[in-house]
């Protein structure tokens, strides 16, 4: 957890992982109240520096296209673009929505 140095008041969270393929940062966030200041790339470094410390090959993140702050983040902290997923969803007849 992402604390203010001043008041131990928390920012955010990041939450470095490994699933079957890849180490990752399998989440990463900053609390509303705090959107905007920049902690996001203090946060995803950290996550990123943990990782590191392991000594892994590579370590992968991934975020919606739509999350422009989240994606410029991973641009400032190091991060490259690799590919682009599109993820398409339907309602099934007879449910909620259809």
């Amino acid at each position: 957890m992402a604390t203010l140095p001043e008041t131990g008041e928390p920012v955010g969270f990041v939450v470095p992982a490994r699933n079957n393929y890849h180490h990752t940062i399998a989440y990463v966030g900053v609390l509303p109240a705090h959107r905007g200041h920049g902690y996001i790339d203090d946060v995803l470094a950290e996550g990123t520096r943990i990782l590191a410390a392991a000594d892994v090959p590579r370590i992968r993140a991934a975020t919606d296209l739509g999350n422009v702050p989240m994606a410029a983040s991973f641009a400032r902290t190091g991060y490259d673009t690799f590919e682009r997923a599109i993820n398409y969803v339907w309602d099934a007849p007879g449910t909620p929505g259809s």
